[in-house]
């Protein structure tokens, strides 16, 4: 009988612990762990390794034969080491699976299967490779047209009549703000990941923001026939906010409007004061959006199926107005239902009025 306090008990309770702790671990582990002889017959299996496959018994069953390890294609294979991907439906989206396969030793007894769910970082390289096409396609139109622009000025600037060279100067006039817009949405994606978007707030004008704004989108709703109507109501000019970032909430949500609402329909924007506050809304006449989606729109580089096909863009204009308008103390929503438009409402602390407008009272 061997003593328990002896060195050869002792091991003996630590080998059998650690064993357990091993088993608890196999069981425990989120990916699907997979043990197969050296005839590829499964002997041993976790149980996230059955949710992942999708079957109900794997124990005697042939590894390769399984519905999504057969029809799964290869990533790497090497030696040592070979990886393979399997796609199946999941919900509105393909799932995938990947699937790792690395010798027991250099005896050949067996195998190891570790099977991971990787759809979140395809969907993740899915949309960063979208997004790079995208920011491509919205950087060669207003370049293209300040280069035409640029070779006509360059051939004929010494007699090219005043109307046309005004006009060559508005193409490249239009060009520049997209391309500022652009870059500045995208640095501003960048801060808002970091957490370093700054604001600086101070009173200031609503209507000069707005203003401002319409250098920006007047020639994009022209060129499809929209109509831009405005109302600021009574004190709702003043507001604390910050003077370069108010004209970018307006441009986005403008640019938005524009870009997803039909030809020869009206754009509204309306400033109203509401409890310490401006409640701007900004309406248009575009197809709605999706109740499903809505809760959607204001993450990065999500668009609307409805509109995805027919207009570009980055994805990028709701995350970052949210961003701006929170961080200024206001709160900003949607309201939309298919086919009846859509409604973009946020708020501004509003600011004292100056004397002057209070005289005219």
């Amino acid at each position: 009988m061997t003593d328990r306090r002896s060195p050869v008990g002792g091991r003996r309770r630590e080998d059998a612990a650690r064993r357990v702790a091993l088993e608890d671990a196999f069981v425990a582990l989120t990916d699907g762990v997979v043990i197969t002889d050296a005839d590829g017959v499964i002997r041993s299996a976790n149980p996230a390794a059955f949710r992942l496959l999708g079957e109900a018994e794997l124990p005697g069953h042939r590894f390769e034969e399984l519905l999504l390890v057969s029809g799964a294609a290869i990533i790497q294979d090497t030696p040592g080491n070979r990886v393979r991907r399997a796609w199946f439906p999941r919900e509105e989206r393909m799932g995938v699976l990947e699937i790792v396969t690395t010798p027991l030793g250099d005896t050949g007894v067996g195998t190891i299967h570790t099977v991971r769910d990787v759809t979140a970082q395809a969907e993740l390289l899915r949309l960063k490779e979208d997004f790079l096409i995208e920011v491509a396609h919205e950087l060669r139109t207003p370049i293209a047209a300040m280069s035409a622009s640029l070779d006509l000025l360059q051939q004929d600037a010494a007699t090219m009549p005043r109307g046309q060279m005004t006009a060559m100067v508005s193409t490249l006039r239009r060009s520049a703000y997209r391309l500022e817009h652009l870059v500045e949405n995208l640095l501003d994606a960048g801060s808002i990941e970091a957490g370093t978007l700054q604001v600086r707030l101070m009173p200031m004008s609503l209507k000069h923001a707005f203003e401002e704004s319409m250098l920006f989108i007047q020639p994009l709703a022209e060129a499809k026939g929209q109509r831009i109507d405005h109302h600021f109501g009574r004190g709702a000019d003043r507001v604390v906010a910050d003077p370069r970032r108010t004209p970018q909430v307006f441009s986005n949500l403008l640019g938005n409007a524009s870009k997803y609402a039909p030809q020869d329909t009206s754009i509204s924007v309306r400033a109203e004061v509401h409890e310490g506050f401006v409640r701007v809304t900004i309406r248009d006449e575009g197809p709605g959006i999706a109740p499903d989606e809505q809760a959607r729109l204001f993450q990065r580089f999500f668009r609307s199926r409805q509109v995805r096909e027919a207009a570009g863009g980055l994805g990028l204009g709701l995350t970052i107005c949210r961003a701006i308008v929170q961080a200024q103390g206001g709160e900003i929503h949607l309201e939309s239902a298919e086919g009846k438009g859509t409604a973009v409402n946020f708020t501004i602390p509003k600011a004292r009025d100056l004397p002057e407008e209070v005289a005219r009272r």
